[in-house]
């Protein structure tokens, strides 16, 4: 299951491979903005290396003691209620409903994924040195891919997650794995077609990477597809079980601030009429259990669960993010907040832009890029949490709104106290966000519909639900 080695001594092949890579990245300077590719190096996490540090590591122990907070408060009001000692696990249960049938459809779709594009790419090949007909052969090879992926990767997961009472959790594990494999597809198939097609231009053998590559691809935490990544000498399996120990904390911890933060708020916002200032304090209110959840997510996956992961994967990048805390602008924050997806959107949705426009429409190929992943991430959040809430994808244009403003009048300079203007609005995003989808979330269980119609499963429901409660005080 391994992609093949390096080398007899891993340690000077690595070392061989990352200065092959430096320098085949030097000359490429000076080529067109959309040939650049990406360039794996070996690299700890910023947060290993910050926790380092006694004064860094002090404000993960706080948040450890809030945990030790909230579980005491859970421990101590069942036991006042109930005169017993019992940690409530409901709200992950919820959450994580039915997830034995999501894990089945999981691996449906892996199954395909595995040995479908694979296999078609290889008769693909071998067809084009065979046969004279290369249009025609290419023609149909896309479209048997493009059958299977609406098949399993298209209609199979959204019928799946609409016909069944899925927790959200359990959703967001199928629709985010759908997503995950149609990005590892197209980065293995954009990265060895246009080799393929070279050599068969210029008479030279038409090699496929092995099997075992393209399996590891589909495991290691990029979606970027190489034959060969950085690797480290060996598995260290106790940072291994102390990454999944984590990961499984957070997903607690998350469970105690919606129980503790969330739930007794927004669950009882039926019980008095909605009026502007309840509604503009909800929003407030949000802050503090908003920025726990999306700080809680952040360090839960891109930090505890991807580098499970590449340690058991021996994959030695680990930049699956930088120190996005200290952006000044959303722009900087969205580069550095999720690498891995935005390393896929720029080679295989910004570049190919660029190479279309010929680089003379930036900004159009940049505002292409943002609406495409503000698409894709109401996709999401729709089916998963089955109301549709459009607010990613306005933000999303905002976002390219505000980073051409800032390039275009400050030159790009960092403007005083930017940071905390960053955080300021970020908060003020982030609890609007929260509140409104909680609000919509419950608008759904205090006031279901008569009957369902595609207009109603499209409109928010929060306003039709609340709009005659909306009062302004005088």
């Amino acid at each position: 299951m391994e992609p093949r080695e390096m080398g007899t001594n891993e340690s000077t092949s690595q070392r061989t491979l990352q200065g092959q890579a430096k320098e085949k990245h030097e000359p490429r300077e000076k080529r067109p903005l959309w040939m650049k590719q990406k360039v794996f190096i070996e690299q700890r996490s910023l947060l290993d290396e910050l926790l380092e540090v006694e004064h860094f590591r002090t404000i993960y122990n706080i948040f450890v003691a809030v945990l030790c907070i909230f579980v005491l408060r859970a421990v101590v009001v069942d036991f006042i209620d109930n005169e017993c000692i019992v940690l409530d696990f409901e709200v992950l249960i919820f959450a994580f409903g039915r997830l034995h049938m999501a894990l089945l459809a999981w691996l449906v779709m892996f199954l395909y994924t595995l040995l479908v594009p694979y296999k078609v790419l290889q008769i693909w090949a071998r067809s084009l040195e065979t046969l004279q007909l290369p249009t025609a052969v290419t023609v149909i090879a896309a479209a048997v891919l493009l059958i299977g992926h609406a098949t399993v990767l298209g209609f199979y997961p959204v019928y799946t997650v609409i016909s069944q009472p899925f927790g959200p959790a359990s959703c967001f594990v199928i629709i985010l794995e759908q997503l995950r494999f149609l990005m590892k597809i197209h980065s293995f198939l954009r990265e060895i077609a246009p080799p393929i097609l070279r050599a068969r231009s210029n008479d030279g053998k038409m090699g496929l990477p092995p099997f075992s590559t393209y399996l590891y691809f589909l495991f290691c935490p990029t979606l970027i597809y190489r034959e060969n990544y950085p690797r480290t000498p060996h598995v260290r399996w106790r940072y291994v079980i102390e990454n999944f120990a984590k990961f499984l904390g957070c997903l607690f911890y998350g469970s105690l601030l919606f129980k503790c933060l969330s739930i007794p708020i927004f669950s009882n916002m039926n019980k008095q009429p909605l009026t502007l200032r309840r509604l503009v304090l909800s929003v407030f209110n949000a802050t503090l259990p908003a920025l726990y959840l999306v700080l809680l997510m952040f360090f839960c996956f891109f930090h505890c669960w991807l580098n499970a992961f590449a340690e058991m994967l021996r994959f030695a990048d680990r930049g699956f993010y930088k120190d996005w805390w200290n952006a000044t602008s959303f722009p900087t924050f969205f580069r550095t907040w999720n690498v891995v997806v935005h390393d896929w959107l720029y080679y295989y949705i910004y570049q190919d832009l660029l190479w279309v426009f010929k680089a003379k429409a930036q900004s159009v190929a940049l505002l292409s890029t943002f609406i495409i992943s503000g698409v894709v991430h109401e996709y999401a959040f729709t089916l998963c949490f089955g109301f549709f809430y459009p607010f990613t994808l306005p933000f999303s244009i905002v976002v390219v709104l505000e980073g051409m403003f800032y390039s275009t009048f400050t030159h790009g300079n960092k403007r005083p106290n930017s940071n905390i203007l960053f955080w300021t609005y970020l908060l003020l995003g982030l609890a609007l966000q929260f509140c409104l989808q909680s609000l919509e979330w419950y608008s759904q269980i205090h006031c279901p519909v008569q009957k369902s119609t595609f207009w109603m499963k499209v409109t928010t429901h929060f306003w039709s639900c609340y709009s005659s409660a909306i009062t302004t005080p005088s």
